[in-house]
């Protein structure tokens, strides 16, 4: 997964592109681990068996350069393979 990229290295292979998503715990307000949310996703048919909140992560200027990234968008992110 590389975040903050839309397309693959040359020789990789796409296998989805999409958002950087975490969860961001209740007690402390920190988040944890970062995955790739596809930007299409498949949902699956039935009931609900466990719940989880995940929010998409956004730049924030000054931590990212801002000549690159656009303050209080989303961060972009793509799966790759070799």
């Amino acid at each position: 997964m590389i975040p903050a990229r839309t397309q693959c290295p040359d020789g990789w292979t796409t296998e989805y592109a999409g958002y950087l998503v975490s969860e961001l715990s209740s007690i402390d307000r920190k988040r944890s681990s970062f995955i790739c949310w596809d930007e299409a996703p498949e949902i699956l048919a039935g009931g609900i068996i466990g719940q989880a909140a995940i929010y998409p992560v956004e730049v924030l200027c000054g931590s990212l350069p801002c000549s690159e990234y656009i303050n209080n968008r989303e961060l972009t992110c793509v799966v790759c393979s070799k």
